[in-house]
């Protein structure tokens, strides 16, 4: 049977080219979810530093980890480049991280070693380009799934690390036995585990036929936060648990939502009051010791540092990287290589001064806002918007995650607020998107196929 003509047109040979573009585009998908999936895993930090770092020094920067890192970022120019329009509009949306980064490079005319800042500019560049990219390529819901099938990678891979690979996935030194994951670190493999663990319900709030997949990952999240035995990160992991009964409740319950306030409202109170009173029998609840193993002997040690630049800090990147330079007599007095602030506010203070700080604290502000206000207007997504906010606050204070280059932290944080400020459509399963201030009463009604 031959194929049929009208007039020079050949119809077999244009379904020929339409299959085989097809095919190409199938393709070219594939390798973009493979990238991004490669760029995840790479700014968590994970097996790459615990596979090429020196064991014995944990601290030291190795040149070839940090050679590889400019294979990712030509693969973000690459992507953000296909999807310019997107990438700009999304970047023309965020007027509040754009300054704040943009003062980390600024701070380069005043920073104490410029080299280093110039460098490190970059990568906050790049590391910030990447969750913009996030925010204009993904819906809520493509966010998420992607962010859970790279936690899940991550999750297993530190199971069989931990259970079978012990001299790498669990601590040898300092806490021994502990498990570690594939980071270097437990307190990080802690802090990420927990926000897998947010991850994966997420993602079964979004997705709930998924649910065989989703519930067992973030089963073995929160197994690997117990692990791990990082505090914090069980706090952080119990408080996300809490916050998505709170968020189900407020979505699903309208005649509980004010006992439910109340409740919240006065716990957060009455937890202040004791922590601010009673810190010491607080903290001795979680077998904390109220220098917070040690953090608040760093702080105060930081405080007398950072007032020496209080307004403009000591030029991004720049305080820890000399040995001899301002970090000196801060390790000398500790009498240890303390090798970060454990607050990012504190390691913003001293990397852009007070000034940054405050800039910072607005831009979160508003992103906080934006994110509650989905709980009155937003569909499934505002599970993630409101709590994947909230647990980066707790996380802050605890590790340095604010404007901090190659992180998947500020990476998360970026594509989050990204799409708060672009207003992007909430996420309804198996509806219509409709334009985020196209507000429905029906929307506003308990819906419990929905929620």
């Amino acid at each position: 049977m031959t194929d049929v003509t009208a007039g020079d047109f050949d119809v077999g040979y244009a379904r020929a080219v339409q299959s085989r573009n097809a095919m190409a585009i199938k393709a070219l998908l594939w390798l973009e979810n493979l990238a991004v999936f490669w760029l995840i895993i790479h700014f968590s930090g994970s097996i790459l530093a615990l596979l090429l770092t020196d064991h014995q020094d944990l601290e030291a920067e190795s040149p070839f980890l940090r050679t590889l890192w400019y294979p990712s970022y030509l693969i973000i120019l690459a992507l953000c480049f296909v999807h310019f329009p997107k990438f700009l509009r999304t970047v023309v949306f965020n007027p509040l991280i754009l300054i704040c980064v943009f003062m980390c490079g600024v701070s380069y005319f005043w920073s104490i070693d410029p080299a280093i800042t110039m460098r490190r500019s970059v990568a906050i560049v790049m590391t910030t380009a990447f969750g913009f990219f996030l925010a204009a390529r993904y819906d809520w819901n493509g966010l998420v799934t992607r962010l859970a099938c790279a936690y899940a990678f991550l999750a297993i891979g530190s199971f069989i690390f931990g259970a079978v690979l012990p001299e790498y996935g669990r601590m040898q030194f300092i806490h021994e036995g502990s498990w570690r994951g594939m980071w270097l670190e437990k307190n990080s493999f802690g802090a990420q585990m927990a926000k897998g663990l947010l991850v994966m319900m997420c993602a079964f709030a979004m997705q709930p036929k998924r649910g065989w997949f989703y519930v067992p990952m973030g089963g073995l999240c929160f197994l690997l936060v117990l692990l791990c035995t990082s505090k914090t990160a069980l706090l952080a992991a119990l408080l996300m648990i809490a916050g998505f009964v709170f968020v189900r409740i407020m979505r699903a319950y309208p005649i509980l939502r004010i006992p439910v306030m109340y409740v919240a409202i006065i716990g957060t109170v009455v937890f202040g009051f004791l922590m601010t009173f009673m810190p010491g029998e607080m903290l001795s609840i979680i077998g904390k010791d109220p220098t917070l193993t040690g953090r608040t002997d760093i702080w105060d040690s930081l405080i007398r540092a950072a007032s020496e630049h209080m307004w403009l800090g000591h030029g991004y990147g720049t305080f820890w990287m000399e040995p001899l330079g301002p970090s000196y007599w801060v390790r000398f007095n500790l009498d240890w290589g303390v090798p970060t602030a454990h607050n990012g506010w504190m390691e913003t203070w001293l990397s852009i001064g007070l000034v940054g700080v405050i800039m910072f604290g607005v831009t979160y502000l508003v992103t906080l806002i934006l994110a509650l206000d989905r709980l009155a207007r937003g569909g499934v997504e505002n599970y993630w918007a409101l709590l994947s906010t909230i647990l980066f606050l707790v996380l802050s204070l605890s590790e340095s995650t604010i404007l901090q280059a190659n992180l998947l932290d500020w990476v998360i944080f970026t594509a989050t607020t990204a799409k708060l400020f672009s207003f992007d459509p909430a996420y309804w399963r198996g509806e219509k998107t409709r334009p985020y201030w196209d507000r429905e009463t029906v929307l506003l009604q308990p819906d419990h196929n929905r929620t």
